[in-house]
């Protein structure tokens, strides 16, 4: 099993991102009980891991009674040993329904829902409708969705997830409570990387998961990814890791300063030496466009502190749209590229003799 399925969130108490977490707690812990969730935000910051652990919560048959941090009231944790929580977490819970909005999108889906959501749950008490990119439903399935929201059966509940909520129409925002899942900072990624590596057994120092964490810009998935490769090629090393990102040989600032200098010879080389020690050309591309993120964002009065002046007036303009492009696009061609350096080298090369960058 991959790591990432492997340790995901179990419980509320190990949930990553504290504010979503606290407020999760808080509404178990106090008396109303909503019929409808939505958990919005990007994608790898744990949605479905909530998702999951809410469905638990309700449905245990040994709950552990938590009181709430700095109150009187008291929460329930699933215990994950009774019958209803092993089946949740393997997945065959017939009162636990997990829809993918992206590939069953359409009215049909949504009334099959409606018909078998009055019936009774089997085992359960509540059953758990989890659909997941709700953006994706079609406007009919909406419709179709948005008069089961307004009048649920008592035993059922809705967790709506999705990367893209202002997809979603105002009905439907309305009749639900929102948690807001952000990018998750680096104390947030170390924390769930160390539950990784203690479930391994294994001893990595805090300045590897601390570069890991930056690299994985936000996502607990994308960070859990990157461990699982050091640990399987068995480079547990400040410098291996480094190489593996593409840091010990040029950092992606100083290779956009190149860039835009047009600094072709300095540019290959760089790209030479990182296929030699074997770092990873989409985690460094990745990095790159973060950092082209960064500028973006800067260059429309949202400043970044960590940018330097050269590389600011280096991608002023159309300049920082253009190398978005073009990175975006080798991020893509990597994926078949049957040499790894050559999707870089080659738009590198385009971008220095002028080629137009599509």
């Amino acid at each position: 099993m991959v790591l990432y399925l492997k340790y995901r969130p179990q419980k509320l108490a190990e949930l990553d991102i504290t504010s979503v977490r606290d407020k999760l707690v808080g509404t178990l812990a106090s008396s109303y009980r909503p019929h409808a969730y939505l958990f919005s935000g990007p994608k790898g910051t744990g949605k479905t891991s909530a998702a999951r652990i809410i469905a638990k919560a309700l449905n245990c048959l040994n709950p552990k009674e938590q009181a709430l941090t700095g109150s009187t009231k008291k929460y329930n944790e699933p215990c994950n040993k009774c019958e209803n929580c092993r089946e949740i977490l393997s997945g065959r819970h017939m009162d636990i329904i997990e829809i993918d909005a992206a590939s069953n999108r359409g009215i049909d889906e949504i009334r099959d829902l409606k018909e078998k959501i009055r019936l009774a749950p089997v085992s359960a008490e509540f059953k758990v409708y989890i659909i997941d990119e709700v953006h994706m439903l079609t406007n009919e399935a909406f419709n179709a969705l948005l008069k089961t929201l307004e009048e649920p059966p008592a035993h059922a509940v809705f967790i709506l997830a999705t990367t893209e909520p202002d997809k979603l129409p105002e009905t439907i925002l309305s009749r639900c409570v929102v948690f807001r899942f952000h990018k998750a900072n680096i104390d947030e990624v170390i924390h769930s990387l160390k539950r990784v590596v203690g479930g391994e057994k294994l001893k990595i120092d805090d300045e590897i998961l601390s570069l890991i964490a930056r690299h994985a810009d936000g996502s607990f998935r994308d960070a859990t990814k990157i461990l699982e490769q050091v640990i399987g090629e068995n480079k547990i090393t400040l410098q291996d890791v480094s190489y593996l990102l593409g840091k010990g040989t040029i950092t992606p600032e100083n290779f956009l300063i190149l860039l835009g200098k047009k600094d072709i010879n300095q540019l290959l080389q760089s790209i030479s030496l990182m296929g030699e020690r074997g770092s990873d050309f989409r985690l460094f591309v990745t990095t790159i466009l973060n950092v082209l993120h960064e500028i973006l964002l800067d260059l429309h009065k949202v400043k970044q502190s960590d940018l330097s002046a050269d590389i600011r007036k280096i991608y002023a303009g159309n300049g920082v749209i253009q190398a978005i492009r073009m990175f975006s696009r080798v991020y893509t061609d990597l994926k078949f590229a049957s040499r790894p350096e050559l999707p870089l080298e080659t738009a590198v090369v385009e971008w220095c003799e002028g080629k137009d960058i599509k």
